[in-house]
């Protein structure tokens, strides 16, 4: 998921190409159609705040399921940052022994993948208490992390030496592993569970091509596969289930996203982005896609299937997470801050009167709790 500079004004800030991020209240973004002659200050985006959590690169970055608490991981720093995902303070951070990595949440909990020096694990976090109550270790290297929609087992993406396979914790803290494949190096690069906690995606790919691998839990066997002509970053599961979104990278034509069909698993339909994308989210009601990228964060319109907006942070972005009714939309960068902006059509009225101009040199003071050790 995660592979610059503060401005000094409160106005509005820049980035080193001088486009702007915010200003007066407002998202500066890049029009695909527009020359940059005539880029204009765009309301469909607007700041509402931003915290430096002062623990370097965040890895990801996931939003529990009730809205509340923004969780963050930091894999240089061994941290896990707890943030009040309203006001955009930090709580707690627990610091892990090894290195968190990706994570994902629910409604009160967060799980994490730790690449441990002798095995990884998956640890799970309370988010009311800010603290770590459990922590299982896998067979392998934990790629990538989810959970059922009753809570009830994790999904961890696993790759070893001699395969790559999918571990199925259950709330016992009990083990078992499918078998997806023995290709010499191939990795997996995202897990994602349908709505009815039946199928699960993993993305796989090599040096060249991916994989989306269609797994039924009861079965305990892969039942389809979806060939991905690009190796693969992430993959994004419309609300009801009906779409996959997959999101790869060549370096010789960039970014693209493959749609399926999950009723017949099969490519409907491809969306060149360009670029070179790392992470996504779609919002709440399935109509944008949010992908970030090195340089910014492209915003794909699924009704079109066209890059509509392209937001530009006063850093490198590293991932993205958007709040569960779609309202608000959170991208983390490099230098280890999250900021928050409200989309157009969820900004109230209180709100509008209430705005302040923030850039990352304004964002509130952090609250500087001691850290909570595993």
């Amino acid at each position: 998921m995660s592979h610059r500079r503060k401005s000094a004004t409160t106005g509005a800030s820049t980035d080193e190409q001088g486009k702007y991020f915010m200003h007066e209240n407002t998202v500066r973004v890049d029009r695909p159609e527009a020359k940059p002659e005539d880029a204009v200050v765009d309301p469909d985006y607007v700041l509402l705040g931003a915290v430096d959590l002062e623990r370097g690169p965040i890895a990801d970055l996931a939003v529990t399921a009730d809205g509340t608490t923004l969780i963050a991981t930091h894999f240089g720093d061994g941290g896990v940052s707890v943030i009040d995902a309203d006001d955009m303070t930090a709580g707690t951070t627990i610091d892990m022994p090894v290195e968190p990595f990706l994570v994902t949440a629910t409604e009160r909990r967060a799980y994490v993948t730790i690449s441990g020096h002798n095995y990884d694990s998956v640890a799970i976090i309370d988010t009311d208490n800010e603290r770590v109550i459990a922590n299982h270790p896998v067979e392998g290297n934990a790629a990538d992390v989810t959970v059922s929609p009753d809570g009830t087992r994790i999904f961890v993406g696993l790759v070893s030496w001699d395969g790559i396979g999918l571990g199925v914790i259950n709330t016992f803290g009990r083990t078992h592993t499918i078998d997806l494949g023995h290709d010499e190096g191939r990795t997996i690069d995202a897990v994602r569970v349908s709505p009815n906690g039946r199928l699960v995606y993993v993305g796989t790919s090599d040096a060249v091509s991916g994989n989306v691998l269609v797994v039924d839990v009861s079965k305990g066997r892969v039942v389809r596969e979806v060939p991905i002509p690009s190796p693969i970053r992430d993959i994004a599961l419309s609300r009801d289930g009906g779409l996959a979104y997959v999101v790869s990278f060549h370096p010789q034509w960039g970014g693209s996203v493959d749609i399926i069909d999950t009723a017949i698993h099969e490519i409907t339909a491809k969306v060149g982005i360009g670029g070179a994308p790392m992470q996504m989210a779609l919002s709440a009601d399935g109509a944008r896609l949010y992908i970030a990228d090195y340089e910014h964060v492209a915003v794909l319109c699924t009704e079109t299937n066209s890059v509509i907006d392209k937001l530009t942070v006063t850093a490198e972005p590293a991932c993205v997470a958007v709040s569960p009714e779609g309202g608000r939309l959170y991208i983390a960068d490099h230098t280890g801050v999250v900021t928050m902006l409200a989309v157009s059509s969820d900004i109230t009225d209180a709100e509008t009167e209430k705005l302040i101009s923030l850039n990352v040199s304004a964002a509130p003071e952090l609250r500087k709790p001691e850290p909570a050790a595993v």
